[in-house]
């Protein structure tokens, strides 16, 4: 398992409320996360960076315990319970810096995460902050976005495609930080040896669509051999083709190989 990561201003931002987080314990397992910030310049970037931070803190101690003992089988319900709790740390040091900070209050963050563990993906998400799985010409969203513009396909009012230039597609549902408690999804994935994983903000899926994802990640003669460096330029290529598309937005991309 490799993993790849940027994250880039954009062209029209002045501060980069984007912050991600990424670690390897073994092998076969790994953790990724990435939040976008809101709430002011200040509030986003704050917000982004004290969810990771304390989302991160508790699994490595979920996952040290499970790693460095041998005779533990850890669950399923286990893992989704402990991405949960995680998520609940992470809400109450937003919350909690956002009441205590004078001009903070309402700073909030999406938050996405992946938990590999050999071929199988726990992924965890609040707001519109998305996975993907990604081999050959095949992609496949993990992770379903917490948004207005979702709710609206959701109850047939509009298509995915009119969702894509919609006026309300940056008004998202739920958020961490913004309310006392928060809600967040886990969904459960076995993966084949070969996927890529992507996590992204939507700075990335704002402008680059699925099929470009697909040439860019793995659709090429060359995607089964990648290394870390060929990890790395797919990841910038996908930075720059989201910059060369307007580029309006912060962009965080984490890509790993299975």
């Amino acid at each position: 398992m490799i993993i790849a990561s940027h994250t880039d201003i954009g062209m029209k931002r002045k501060v980069n409320q984007d912050y991600h987080i990424t670690k390897k314990y073994s092998k076969k397992t790994s953790l990724c996360v990435v939040c976008d910030g809101m709430g002011g310049a200040k509030g986003g970037e704050q917000a982004s960076k004290l969810a990771a931070k304390a989302f991160v803190n508790y699994m490595d101690h979920f996952l040290e315990e499970y790693i460095g003992n041998k005779d533990k089988q850890v669950t399923a319900p286990e893992i989704k319970k402990a991405l949960l709790y995680a998520l609940d740390l992470a809400n109450d040091e937003v919350y909690r810096y956002s009441r205590s900070h004078l001009g903070m209050k309402g700073m909030g963050t999406t938050i996405v995460a992946t938990l590999i563990i050999d071929k199988t993906i726990f992924a965890l998400n609040v707001g519109d902050s998305r996975v993907y799985c990604l081999k050959g010409n095949k992609i496949k969203q993990i992770t379903k976005d917490h948004s207005y513009v979702q709710y609206l396909i959701d109850i047939g009012q509009i298509t995915e495609e009119e969702a894509q230039s919609s006026a309300n597609k940056n008004i998202i549902t739920r958020a961490v930080g913004t309310e006392r408690k928060v809600e967040g999804d886990v969904y459960k994935e076995t993966i084949t040896e070969g996927t890529f994983v992507l996590l992204c903000t939507d700075g990335l899926t704002n402008y680059v669509d699925n099929e470009a994802m697909c040439d860019i990640v793995s659709n090429d003669y060359n995607a089964r051999n990648i290394d870390e460096i060929g990890l790395n330029v797919r990841v910038k290529r996908l930075i720059d083709s989201a910059n060369d598309g307007g580029g309006s937005d912060n962009i965080t991309a984490v890509l790993v190989k299975v």
